[in-house]
């Protein structure tokens, strides 16, 4: 039996979703799935040439991979022409995030890996706003359909790869900067006394081993990812987010409710949509280019959809 890991960073879950979708759709086509996540002290994970297809999941930061991903991928042994793959999430659909990858590319093909494809995938925001509901479950059911798709690609060995230009490269390259500012807005984080219930959720939850216990009261060092799972998870919204406090979103995406309930539409972004979701209507006209073309149906997207994107779109 063929066997994949997939090694993936998830602040706020988001990138978990993904690489789980993906997982089940290899194990439906009898390739043993192993999951890792990636998280402080790294110390004991599966070795990828045990296994015949290696995953390397990310949520984009600041134009880049987290540190935190690219600090473990350092760790990993040599390989000989290992098959692998990267897909990463990123809240918006923008080309300016397409060289997000190009650090994480080049360490990998030194280590010997051959990337057969990298896919960007949207997911909803854990800073700055929430999304509606309507597009969350637009967002998962795409998703879901796109995991088809990268499994499909991989087990037929089709490559399929992000062209990292140079403009690109070099706003990765600027924006490097947000790992500074991790570790010193790291510091910054306060807890709301009045709201903090001593749950310690978030010593729990920090991948990054950030944040601490000591002598009854919360601290918060110089190691955060500012991935804001912290942030989003804490059940009592105590948590303020130094510098990012005004861009905070408290509390978790129920995909599961959002999944079975008919009275949210799957069609947020339409041939109608304005402001700043119209700029998203290319990326899901061309994945359903995309995904139609591989004969992959967006099970249950179109159901209650008015005005479909897929129709109408110009």
């Amino acid at each position: 039996m063929s066997k994949a890991i997939i090694y993936y960073f998830s602040g706020t879950k988001n990138t978990f979703t993904i690489a789980n979708m993906i997982k089940t759709e290899f194990e439906e086509k009898g390739v043993k799935t192993k999951l890792h996540e990636i998280k402080k002290p790294f110390r004991v994970f599966p070795m990828p040439d045990d296994y015949d297809y290696v995953g390397f999941g990310y949520p984009i930061h600041a134009f880049n991979s987290p540190q935190i991903f690219l600090q473990f991928v350092k760790l990993l042994p040599e390989v000989k022409g290992k098959e692998a793959f990267i897909f990463k999430t990123a809240g918006e659909p923008f080309k300016i995030n397409d060289s997000s990858s190009y650090k994480l590319f080049r360490m990998l093909r030194r280590k010997g890996f051959d990337i057969m494809l990298e896919k960007h995938l949207l997911m909803p925001y854990n800073i700055m706003f929430r999304y509606d509901d309507s597009l969350v479950k637009q967002m998962y059911l795409y998703n879901e359909a796109f995991s088809k798709l990268i499994v499909k690609n991989l087990i037929e060995g089709k490559r399929q790869q992000l062209k990292y230009h140079l403009f690109n490269k070099i706003i990765s390259v600027i924006f490097r900067i947000q790992w500074l500012g991790a570790i010193l807005n790291g510091r910054l984080y306060t807890i709301n006394k009045k709201k903090c219930t001593s749950c310690n959720i978030c010593v729990k939850n920090c991948p990054t081993q950030n944040i601490t216990l000591k002598n009854g009261r919360i601290k918060f060092d110089s190691s955060c990812a500012m991935c804001m799972r912290c942030v989003m998870y804490c059940p009592s919204d105590a948590i303020n987010p130094g510098i990012l406090r005004f861009w905070k979103v408290n509390g978790t995406y129920k995909f599961d409710k959002i999944l079975k309930d008919d009275d949210i539409p799957a069609d947020f972004v339409n041939s109608e949509t304005k402001g700043y979701f119209r700029l998203f209507k290319r990326y899901y006209k061309k994945a359903d280019t995309e995904l139609a073309n591989n004969e992959i149906i967006i099970e249950n997207l179109y159901e209650q959809k008015s005005d479909s994107l897929n129709a109408n779109s110009k």
